[in-house]
């Protein structure tokens, strides 16, 4: 058994929060100002990004001195804004109606404070996983392989089960890792196993998509806009009700699931050893 390096929780640089919504403070820009090509590069994007957020009123115009059209920090500090909140999933409609409501004195934190009931994790791991770090060269040990085809490694990657960092992978869950790499010593496929983890990833999003759907309903009725600022906390806390409770509830009905499916799959197999075995003596 290759050793794993185990680790404690994810960093804290993975995880969301509503302070890290808004960016830091922008840097102090030249005398006069930046260019737009400038302003791009600092912000990260492009120049096309930013002259469209600019037509949509989400930055506002830069200053003019003579020819030039220069920007200020105030540029950037909303410039990084839209990007996160970008980052994030807003739409440009959305953004525009969060500043807007901002420019007139409601606070931006306030406003996409459903944002950490949203991403924010509800606990460091799932409950009982250990995380740690493990090298390609470990993995083939495990797995007991001569060789790690690219694509099988990067179906694993997409699958998120393993996370690429410098020369290892972390994995989220060592032991489920594991406890993979006997299944795979004994027998079944690689491809076949990571071939049923993509039927179960998309058969738990469909029906985490449904639940949640049907349950939200019931919670917001704002529908795409956004909520008054009187109800952010009240929805906040109610969507993180609902995620406390669909964890427990999917993790039970996945476990009555398979033992419903591995009782009758061999519940069928003996039935039809003991007929087989019937007719041969009758024969």
């Amino acid at each position: 058994m290759a050793t794993i390096s185990r680790s404690g929780p994810p960093r804290a640089d993975r995880q969301h929060s509503v302070e890290s919504a808004e960016p830091e403070a922008p840097p102090l820009p030249p005398e006069g100002g930046w260019t737009v090509d400038e302003l791009a590069q600092m912000a990260g994007t492009s120049v096309r990004n930013l002259r469209a957020f600019q037509e949509r009123g989400v930055i506002p115009p830069p200053v003019k001195l003579g020819r030039s059209a220069l920007y200020g920090a105030a540029h950037l500090y909303r410039l990084r804004l839209v990007l996160r909140l970008q980052e994030r999933g807003y739409s440009l409609a959305s953004i525009q109606e969060l500043i807007a409501a901002a420019e007139s004195g409601r606070n931006v934190r306030d406003l996409i404070g459903l944002d950490e009931a949203i991403t924010a994790p509800l606990g460091q791991s799932p409950q009982g996983a250990t995380p740690g770090t493990v090298t390609r060269a470990q993995l083939m040990r495990m797995f007991g392989l001569k060789s790690l085809p690219r694509q099988l490694l990067e179906r694993a990657v997409h699958l998120q089960y393993l996370e690429p960092e410098g020369a290892r992978f972390r994995v989220a869950d060592v032991l489920m890792l594991e406890a993979a790499a006997g299944l795979v010593r004994s027998g079944i496929g690689l491809p076949d196993l990571l071939d049923v983890a993509e039927r179960l990833r998309t058969h738990m999003q469909r029906t985490a998509d449904d639940v949640l759907w049907r349950l939200a309903r019931a919670i917001d009725s704002y529908g795409t806009q956004i909520p008054p600022a009187e109800d952010v906390a009240r929805i906040a806390e109610l969507i993180l009700q609902l995620r406390r409770l669909v964890d427990p509830v999917v993790l039970a009905e996945a476990h009555r699931a398979i033992e419903q499916a591995v009782t009758q799959l061999y519940t069928d197999r003996l039935a039809r050893t003991i007929n087989t075995v019937a007719a041969d003596r009758n024969g």
